[in-house]
Order: C-alpha cells, then sequence, then structure tokens
C-alpha cells in the first residue's frame, strides 16, 4: 500500500500567491500579500511579503517588498518580481539585490511580463489606454539590445455581438474595433522555446486577444495569431507553442509551429501538460457549469483519449511526475491522473478550491495554494505524497518549470 497522503497547511505571515522553487529541494518562494489589508488590495496600496519556505514547512525568511507579479528564479539563485515599471531581485538569503528599469517606457506603458534569459531579460509592454504594445530585450545591467513595436490590427471575433439597446431583431456580429487597453496575459504572457518568443496580448473590456512571435536574437517580429478570446498557452517543442482559445463558442488547443502555421488543432482547452517522451495530456477549462472538462489526451493525429468527467471548476495545478501521474487539486479534492487517465483521490479537503500553479518537490512533495474565500485570499498547503520526482519534459507543471521561468 503507498503511504498515506498528508495535507498541511504552513503558516505565512500573508496570504500566498504566486510560488516558485530553484529546484526540488527547496526552499519555495511564495509572494504574499500583507495580512493587515489582504490579498485584494495588496496590488493598490503596494504592500507585500516574500517568504522563503523550507519542505518541513518552517520559514526562513520573510521579506516587505512592493507588490509584484511573475515570480521568477534565475539560475543563479536570484528571485525576480516586476515591481510597475522595475525588475527586482531579492537573494536566496532574502537580501535585496538587483534593481533594473527599463529606459524610454511611455508615461502609459505597463510592465506586463519578463522573462530570465542566460545573458538578460525579455520583457513585454502592454498600454492602459492603448497606445501600442511591444517586446524588448535587455541585457544584465537592464541596457536595451533591440525593442519591437508589434502590430494590433482592429479586433473581432465571431461570436462577439452587437444590437441596440432594446432591439434584439438588430444583432449583428460587431465591427471590427481598436482596443482601449491591451495589456499582457496572464502569467504564461512571455514564453520563449529555442529562437522564438511569443507574446500573447488581451483586450480586457472583450475578452479577445492575439500572439505574437518574435526573433529572440534580433527581435524581428515573425508571424501573428487571428484575433481569438484567449487561452491558456505552453511550449510545445523547440520553436513550437500551443495557444487554446475559450469563450464565445470557441474551444480548442492548437499547435502552432515556429512559421506560425496551425499544424495541429482539437476540439479541447486547458492546462496542457508535455511530458520527456513527447504526450500531451489536457486538463481541461471551459466556462460551462455543470462542468463538461475532462482529462484528455490529445495525439499527433489531431484525434484525443477521454478521461472521465471531472466535477467542480477551479483547478490548482496540474504537475506531472516522471512516473506518468499528473497531479491536481479539483472540487475539494487532491487528485492524480495516470497515463491511461484513470483518476485517483488522494486526499479531500471539502470547502478549498485553487487556480494556481503547483510545484512537485523532492520526496513527492507537492507545494500550492488553496482558498475558501476569495475575497480573503490564499492559503498555502503541502501535500505529501508517493509521487516520483517532476518529469524532464518541455512543459511538466504551470510556467514550464520549478523556477516559473518559461525558457526552453
Amino acid at each position: 500500500m503507498p503511504p498515506a497522503t498528508t495535507l498541511e497547511r504552513v503558516h505565512l505571515p500573508g496570504n500566498a500567491a504566486s510560488l516558485a522553487a530553484a529546484g526540488g529541494e527547496g526552499p519555495v518562494y511564495a509572494l504574499c500579500g500583507r495580512p493587515d489589508i489582504g490579498q485584494r488590495d495588496a496590488v493598490d496600496l503596494g504592500g507585500g511579503l516574500l517568504c522563503a519556505v523550507d519542505l518541513d514547512g518552517a520559514l526562513r525568511w520573510s521579506r516587505e517588498v512592493v507588490w509584484g507579479a511573475d515570480l521568477r528564479v534565475s539560475p543563479d539563485g536570484g528571485i525576480w518580481f516586476i515591481d510597475r515599471r522595475v525588475l527586482c531581485e531579492v537573494g536566496p538569503d532574502g537580501t535585496p539585490g538587483r534593481r533594473i528599469e527599463p529606459d524610454g517606457a511611455l508615461p502609459e506603458e505597463m510592465l506586463g511580463a519578463f522573462v530570465i534569459l542566460d545573458d538578460g531579460f525579455l520583457v513585454a509592454w502592454g498600454s492602459q489606454p492603448y497606445r501600442g504594445v511591444r517586446v524588448e530585450r535587455l541585457d544584465g545591467e537592464g541596457k536595451r539590445r533591440w525593442s519591437t513595436e508589434l502590430p494590433v490590427p482592429g479586433l473581432s471575433y465571431r461570436g462577439v455581438v452587437e444590437m441596440r439597446i432594446g432591439d434584439s431583431q438588430s444583432m449583428r456580429p460587431m465591427r471590427p474595433w481598436t482596443p482601449t487597453s491591451m495589456l499582457v496575459e496572464g502569467r504564461e504572457g512571455l514564453l520563449v522555446s529555442g529562437d522564438r518568443a511569443l507574446a500573447t496580448f488581451l483586450d480586457y473590456s472583450s475578452g479577445i486577444g492575439l500572439s505574437h512571435c518574435l526573433d529572440v536574437d534580433t527581435g524581428e517580429h515573425l508571424w501573428t495569431t487571428p484575433p481569438m478570446p484567449t487561452g491558456d498557452r505552453a511550449i510545445a517543442g523547440p520553436g513550437s507553442f500551443y495557444i487554446g482559445a475559450q469563450g464565445y463558442g470557441a474551444f480548442e488547443m492548437s499547435l502552432y509551429d515556429r512559421d506560425g502555421r496551425v499544424v495541429l488543432q482539437w476540439p479541447s482547452h486547458g492546462r496542457p501538460l508535455v511530458s520527456s517522451r513527447g504526450r500531451t495530456r489536457v486538463i481541461e477549462l471551459e466556462n460551462v457549469l455543470p462542468s463538461r472538462s475532462r482529462v484528455r489526451r490529445l495525439h499527433r493525429d489531431a484525434s484525443m483519449t477521454d478521461g472521465p468527467v471531472l466535477p467542480g471548476y477551479y483547478t490548482a495545478g496540474p504537475v506531472l511526475s516522471s512516473d506518468g501521474r499528473a497531479a491536481f487539486f479539483r472540487d475539494g479534492r487532491l487528485q492524480t491522473v495516470d497515463p491511461d487517465l484513470n483518476v485517483r483521490t488522494l486526499h479531500t479537503a471539502e470547502g478549498w478550491e485553487g487556480t494556481g500553479r503547483m510545484l512537485l518537490l523532492d520526496g513527492g512533495l507537492l507545494a500550492f495554494t488553496l482558498t475558501q474565500d476569495w475575497k480573503v485570499g490564499s492559503r498555502f498547503f503541502f501535500a505529501r505524497t508517493d509521487l516520483a520526482p517532476i518529469d524532464t519534459g518541455v512543459w511538466p507543471c504551470g510556467e514550464g518549470n520549478l523556477r516559473g521561468n518559461p525558457v526552453r
């Protein structure tokens, strides 16, 4: 019999949000909202805590920071995040590190995402009000190597309609519109695979966005997806990406090659996992209740293998272990799904929900955040399981690796 799975709440001096780790041995770094103002207000009020937690649950250190985004760990152990227009570093021992402020940003530009490269950074800028979007490459000192303005055509999508007030007969597809704002979409808003970078931007007023592909070395703009409801994205292989669309009737996952061709497409959408054997599983996400979402395997002939329907809506994880099992938390249950899509419940925690990423650390230890009240914020948990170490494929977890730095 495998050992019983335990779920342990780790007490932090704040409401946990973003998680990352330098490696499976820990510590886990958690970006938290200040406990006196709550997670929801932390962004506006500028308060946050960066905490380091050992794998036994002990708090190693905590440091006050301006609330940031995109918590990423560099190969040298530095912990990086965004403070408005500045890239900030905290050392592995909790001491303050470098601060890099890119030059030349316009007042309406917002630093929306970044990744760490071997010799510097790649950053993506949105704007509100909309004045354009761009991607910029910086060296290790923050000096610009290149900056590329990206085209944003008039947005449109077949499911977006307009009509005169009180006149349902006048309903028709909405004519192309210029966005009022265009911001970087989510924590996978910037991905790098080989010499290709994928930057995704979203018009939040409509939920319609698009992705741009650039040459990492030169900044040359190579191709753009059609406007679509944005969904989950992942690195699929050298220079290739999974790009999902969900909403307005769309429910699909497409595989784009390095030249922008859609080489495969499936009627499924969700959080992908790509194993070291190149096999892809998806924990589906659809804005429909009761749930119709499943675990599915996506095959290279555009067919799918269906797993069971997954009750609930929100999902924390998934993360893939090298023994072929993927773990996730959904509908108050910590679950695994094996390569044959058999789902097993490891632990039940009624009333808890989660949405963020999940880390698989040494000894089968899972780290993730859950909440019982979205207004209050998330709590940090460890689950001790018999899972093997994290898989070595190109996308074994959200953001591509334990460091939270989606670069391959």
